[in-house]
Formats: structure tokens, sequence, C-alpha cells
């Protein structure tokens, strides 16, 4: 037997019951929450010369958000590379699910991938990155489910902390999202031991925000993902360059940002710098 834990993030109507099935916690997760945003970090070398306004102008800084930083040593300057969904405490749930079932051999899960359109409904498409595409699902059980505001808080530090100069890149878009799973978790052979104060919001000050963000939950200080079935972004980004000093008393200093167009939109034109 094989058994995972998932977490479902959505409004309290949407969270299935007891007797639940896979089906219902795709569709309640995929209804829960349907945005987020995209977020790329760069380090600029030090002494770096150029601007931002030279970077939009040459069409290195684009909408696609693409490092448009030369390699240094040969080593790119990206730090960060990350979806964010747009969980809201304040008028979200989460419910906690364990499944279970029989896992797929190496060989059937092969097989299905080449076949995934024709697996039974209460099975995860096969190949779609989920740790629930190897197994076959017999049985649900609610294990929990609370407002996403009783949960245990956590701080982060998503932005970088170390001084220097560094540019981000920001896409909105709609996403759909697969229940979450814990990073790396495989399938397991016994039940998952679960407890409510082990699950925790993480927080973290994003760029100048005055206000903490919801960036994510972890499990047991592991972090869970829910993997995107599909993303759809906006047909803008926002470039912003900034530096950080931790001796001055505002650390963040945000030096000029700029929002750009995808170049097969609307008004496809790479803006102006402020």
């Amino acid at each position: 037997m094989a058994h995972l834990l998932v977490f479902v993030v959505a409004p309290e109507a949407l969270l299935p019951g007891d007797g639940a099935d896979w089906p219902s916690l795709v569709e309640a997760q995929r209804r829960g929450v349907g945005s987020g945003v995209a977020l790329r970090l760069f380090r600029l070398p030090d002494d770096w010369p150029g601007s931002l306004q030279a970077l939009i102008d040459s069409g290195k800084a684009d909408a696609t958000g693409s490092d448009p930083i030369e390699p240094v040593d040969g080593r790119r300057s990206r730090l960060c590379d990350a979806v964010v969904p747009h969980f809201d405490p304040r008028s979200l749930w989460i419910g906690v699910y364990a499944i279970s079932g029989s896992a797929f051999s190496d060989n059937e899960v092969s097989d299905n991938e080449v076949s995934d359109r024709q697996v039974s409904t209460s099975v995860p498409v096969p190949g779609d990155g989920h740790p629930a595409s190897r197994m076959s699902i017999s049985g649900v059980e609610r294990l929990d489910a609370f407002p996403l505001r009783d949960a245990e808080n956590e701080t982060c530090w998503f932005y970088p902390t170390e001084d220097g100069a560094y540019l981000s890149w920001e896409n909105q878009r709609r996403l759909e999202l697969l229940p979450g799973v814990m990073a790396e978790q495989p399938l397991q052979t016994q039940p998952i031991p679960y407890q409510r104060p082990d699950l925790h919001v993480l927080w973290s000050l994003m760029a100048d925000d005055r206000s903490l963000t919801c960036v994510g939950l972890t499990y047991g200080r592991r972090r869970i993902d829910w993997p995107v079935v599909a993303a759809v972004p906006e047909a803008c980004a926002t470039w912003t360059s900034f530096s950080l000093d931790s001796m001055a008393e505002a650390q963040y200093c945000e030096l000029a940002s700029c929002t750009v167009f995808a170049q097969d939109g609307p008004g496809a034109v790479p803006g102006a710098v402020r």
C-alpha cells in the first residue's frame, strides 16, 4: 500500500469532506487559487556600469524575464526563479488529506504516460509530475480543515539580504494548480503522521513593502509545493533595479522601474523607466 499527504487551499465551501475522491480534490484546488506572480531576482556584478534603461532599450530586459546580464566567470546572475500563488489567509482554508492506494511499478508508470488520457478519472494524469500520478488511488481521508489565518506563522527572507545591486522581474499570471505535496516527498509505505501545529504559513517582506506577504506554506519544516498544471502570463512584466545597504536607514532602495510588454501583444512597446 502507498500513502501520500496532500494539501488543498480553497474557500471553506469548496473543501471536500469525508468520502472525497481525487477528482474532487483536484477540482477544489483548481477553483480555490487561480492566480499568482512569477518572480525572478538577479544579482548585478560589482561596479556594473550599465543601467535598467540601457537593458530595456537593447531588448535584453524584456517581458519573458530572461537573464539580461552576461555571465561573469561563467556564472549566471539569477538568484531566484519562483511562482508564488496568491494565498490569502484572510479568506482561504486549508484541507489536509491522506490518500492511499497501490503504487505503480516503473513499467506501469511508463505505459500510462503513453496512454494517459485513457486512465480512470480516479487517478491523476500519469506523467503530470505529481507524486499521486505514481499510484492508483483507492482511499481519500480528510484529516483536518481550518482557516489559514489560524495556522502557525513563520517569517522568511524571500528577497536577498546581502548588500549589493539587483534586478527583479515580476509577471502576474493565471494559474491552475494541483493539490499540494511536501517537496521531494516520495510515496510512503506507511500512513504519514499529521499534526496541525506542524503546518506553518510563510510570510516575507517583498521589496519595500511595509506589510508581510504570504509566500507559501510548510509542513514539518518542509516546503509544500503546488504543481502548476497551466500558467497564462499577463502580456506585461515589471523590471526593477534596486540596491541593498545594511548600514543605511532604509536598507532597500529602488533605483528604477519599468513595465515592458510582450512583443506579440497589443501595445508592444518597451516602456519608459521611471
